[in-house]
């Protein structure tokens, strides 16, 4: 008897071992790329291509190892931390804001949506010197540059997100004895919710593009600056460490934005689909 409660319980232990040993072979498995392309870019520089055009791994790790320790990036750090930071909530606040709005009036659309059509269509970073006139070399034109392309893309998500809400519901609820208010935070928002958060996480690379691109026009402090610098200078394995620094950014901001994602939208049932790239 016993021996057969034992038989029976060993499946069940395998059962549960294993997705550890998944989990770790999925990450392995990840990792492999990147690892075989460090291994051939560390073997290939000085061989295929001179290290001035393209630095070895090691020696951007030491260089990054330097930066840190002797706090020469911690002022760009900031600088470019800052900018990020308030660019991506400006553009990500006005975007959400303009999308339910015109998404909730189709006469606003029909007036507005020409106007922001026409100026999406205006490639942003030529505006880069404009705002350098209008905001000065500081940290406000870096802003201004960053939060316009974030803008741009949480507004045309949200916009589809509101516009796509399902109208027998809002009747629906209207019928209930639903105000504006609850119209908004019941129906509209959860409805939208994937859109928005498709938006945001869409717009941290271009929030970063829009500071850097800020940065190396005119600056005197920031990521964007020393990268240019690094690049007058002829130093490859500064360059590589200003953009690793850059990659850092992006992948904490995206990891940020999927956390908040898996916490706003676990009422959602995983249906392997999401709202459409726009």
């Amino acid at each position: 008897m016993n021996d057969l409660v034992a038989t029976a319980e060993k499946p069940a232990d395998v059962t549960v071992s294993a997705k550890p040993r998944g989990d770790w072979a999925h990450r392995l498995l990840v990792l492999l790329p990147g690892i075989a392309l460090l291994a051939f870019w560390q073997w290939s520089s000085g061989r295929l291509i001179k290290e001035i055009y393209i630095s070895k791994p090691t020696a951007i790790a030491q260089r990054l190892f330097e930066l840190f320790a002797s706090g020469e990036i911690y002022p760009h750090l900031w600088t470019t931390g800052q900018e990020l930071v308030m660019g991506y909530g400006i553009g990500v606040a006005a975007g959400i804001l303009g999308g339910y709005a015109l998404g909730r009036s189709p006469r606003l659309a029909r007036i507005f949506e020409p106007y922001v059509m026409a100026f999406y269509g205006v490639p942003k970073i030529a505006l880069a010197p404009l705002f350098i006139i209008w905001f000065g070399i500081g940290v406000g034109s870096k802003v201004a540059l960053a939060s316009i392309m974030v803008f741009f893309l949480v507004f045309y998500n949200v916009y589809a997100g509101v516009r796509g809400v399902d109208r027998e519901v809002v009747n629906l609820a209207l019928v209930m004895g639903a105000n504006q208010r609850q119209l908004t935070y019941h129906v509209y928002l959860p409805a939208a919710a994937p859109y928005v958060i498709l938006g945001m996480r869409m717009a941290v690379p271009y929030a970063v593009i829009g500071v850097i691109v800020g940065e190396f026009t005119s600056s005197i402090q920031g990521l964007g600056l020393f990268i240019h610098e690094a690049s007058s200078t002829y130093d490859p394995a500064g360059v590589f460490a200003g953009i690793v620094i850059l990659l850092a950014f992006v992948v904490g901001a995206n990891a940020v934005t999927g956390r908040l994602e898996r916490r706003l939208l676990r009422w959602r049932k995983p249906s392997g689909q999401g709202p459409s790239d726009i």
